[in-house]
């Protein structure tokens, strides 16, 4: 990262050692190029980061704990890029709540203000982001969301470079009118119309249903 933003002058021994170990857990998550400083913000702000299995709710989470540390909490299964940009959302909640307290909006003006800083250092990295990856992250840090996950655009960019989904076939894929399952739910639905993050789509009993556009899903034929 650019020597502007630097968190320590020196680090001793201990901290060196504590860094290197947060380097060796987080080269399995995060991009190469963002570990060592992702080591350093996790060094220098106290946080306490646990890997979850996955949880269908959300990405992450934060707990402030005053005096005892702060967690923060990332599912498994993200890609290297998702993992990070939960990171930094993660993390924007701890430094809002450390200038703000419990005064402020979870996700309102003072957290969306920490996210577009804390961004910065890596969005400024000149080989961290492809291309139009960046543009998708710049386009959604001008107004955050309160999850990424709501913002179709940026996830669509972010499945090209997921080795896991980006073969796999969404909602936002196929056409309206088809006819499709998803994993876990035994209803054939058909696909309606666009909403905004969700899709209307319909049961054969004609029972209407908003489903994320993102969702994996297979083919029916009818």
């Amino acid at each position: 990262m650019n020597e502007k933003y630097k968190l320590f002058s020196a680090l001793n021994a201990n901290q060196l050692k504590k860094k290197q170990e947060f380097c060796n857990v987080l080269v399995r998550f995060i991009p190469r190029e963002a570990v060592e400083y992702c080591a350093e913000l996790i060094l220098f702000h106290d946080l306490h980061l646990h890997v979850e299995n996955e949880r269908k709710s959300k990405y992450g989470d934060y707990s402030p704990h005053n005096g005892k540390g702060n967690r923060i909490s990332i599912n498994f299964n993200l890609s290297k890029f998702d993992f990070l940009i939960t990171f930094i959302h993660e993390l924007s909640h701890h430094t809002a709540f450390v200038k703000y307290g419990n005064h402020h909006e979870p996700h309102g003006e003072e957290w969306k203000n920490e996210f577009q800083k804390n961004m910065i250092p890596f969005f400024e990295h000149e080989t961290l982001f492809p291309y139009d990856l960046k543009a998708a992250i710049a386009k959604h840090m001008r107004n955050p969301k309160y999850t990424h996950s709501a913002d179709i655009k940026l996830l669509q960019v972010l499945k090209k470079y997921d080795e896991k989904k980006a073969s796999t076939l969404v909602l936002a894929d196929i056409p309206n009118g088809t006819l499709f399952k998803m994993k876990g739910y035994a209803d054939t639905l058909r696909k309606i119309e666009k909403l905004r993050t969700y899709i209307l789509c319909e049961s054969l009993n004609n029972k209407k249903y908003r489903v994320h556009a993102m969702v994996e899903v297979t083919i029916i034929e009818s």
